[in-house]
């Protein structure tokens, strides 16, 4: 008995929940945010996403020595207003109608769902990986990059991704549509990342990567906690395993559904230090001169935010990976199946993350 196209599809919508938590499982950034409960579903009103950054107290102390002092009051504005957009990204893939008439039984539709849609999944997830941290995932440009030396357009506008491999008065571009502390006009003080740079590992390498981390920590540690993601490429990481000698190294696997090689994080600090096969720093386009040497980004995921547009599951979808199909292309034995993701990510408190250059340097 040969496989319908509407078969395929509802083992499709059945097994998309799996995958899709799947990857937040194997990229530990998305991991931490889901599990921060910092993932919104479905709750724009319009196009785009407004959210507020506080960067002081709002308002002042007087001291009473002798009863008779007027108490200063009033109000400082300290809020701004940044904003978000998310991309609509749609992976599109067919499968052949004479493959679906040859299909008969349950192993050969598993044959099918393996060819095709896992592929299919498992490339697009590995395209929004490889856009976050370096800003090159292929077709999928629109969603965020941490990279500040690199852009995204999820709107039809470039955005500088937000963490800048360069010290805090230096940091002059913007971040969400909010200047950053650097600018020279219109800065948003608080509104930058931390950053060292390693100029031997075996010198200097932990002192730098102690210094960014207590630094990002301490912004937000009373209420927040401190710092706890580390990311790097496979040198920086490589080198800090090196360095650690002797000492103890423990190797944290969480959750029983991903596979134990795919992602394995060791301490630093208080944070989970995991390898990023998908960060270049020979990549002499997505990064400038001191990220040629290696990249280290410090996250404290309790400030990272992500959010989904759409709510019917049969129409726009709800854009988390959702599954769309099938559809019947005109004139050709084929049949479309989309995977759609309409998701945003933003940061609203910069200086509580951070980077580190220069990893690579022995």
């Amino acid at each position: 008995m040969a496989t319908s196209p509407d078969v395929v599809a509802t083992a499709l919508q059945e097994l998309a929940p799996g995958y899709s938590e799947l990857f937040t499982l194997w990229h530990p950034l998305f991991e931490k945010i889901v599990k921060n409960g910092k993932l919104d579903r479905g709750v724009l009103k319009g196009p785009y996403k407004e959210f507020v950054v506080v960067t002081d107290g709002p308002g002042q102390v007087t001291q009473v020595l002798n009863g008779s002092e007027i108490i200063s009051g009033g109000r400082r504005q300290n809020a701004s207003r940044g904003d978000t957009y998310a991309p609509r990204l749609i992976y599109a893939f067919d499968v052949p109608g004479k493959d679906l008439a040859e299909a008969n039984g349950e192993n050969d539709l598993a044959r099918i769902i393996e060819h095709y849609p896992e592929l299919a999944l498992s490339d697009f997830h590995e395209r929004i990986s490889q856009q976050l941290v370096q800003g090159d995932g292929a077709g999928v440009g629109g969603f965020l990059t941490l990279n500040g030396n690199a852009t995204y357009n999820p709107n039809g506008t470039a955005r500088n991704g937000p963490l800048d491999a360069l010290a805090t008065t230096a940091q002059v571009g913007t971040a969400f549509n909010l200047n950053k502390s650097g600018a020279a006009a219109g800065a948003v003080a608080g509104w930058h990342n931390q950053y060292a740079d390693i100029t031997s590992f075996a010198g200097n390498g932990r002192t730098r990567m102690e210094d960014v981390y207590y630094t990002a920590s301490a912004q937000g540690a009373k209420t927040m906690g401190p710092v706890d993601l580390l990311i790097g490429d496979k040198t920086s990481y490589l080198n800090y395993i090196s360095d650690l000698d002797s000492q103890v190294r423990v190797q944290r696997v969480e959750g029983d559904k991903a596979p134990s090689q795919i992602r394995r994080g060791i301490p630093f600090l208080e944070a989970d230090f995991y390898m990023e096969l998908d960060i270049d720093p020979s990549n002499t386009t997505q990064w400038n001169a001191a990220a040629q040497d290696g990249v280290i980004y410090m996250l404290h995921s309790k400030t990272w935010h992500l959010y989904t547009l759409g709510h019917d599951a049969g129409m726009e979808t709800k854009g988390d990976f959702s599954v769309r199909g099938p559809i019947r292309i005109p004139e050709q034995d084929m049949w479309r199946y989309e995977y759609v993701l309409h998701m945003g990510m933003y940061c609203d408190q910069l200086r509580c993350n951070g980077m580190v250059t220069g990893g690579n340097t022995p």
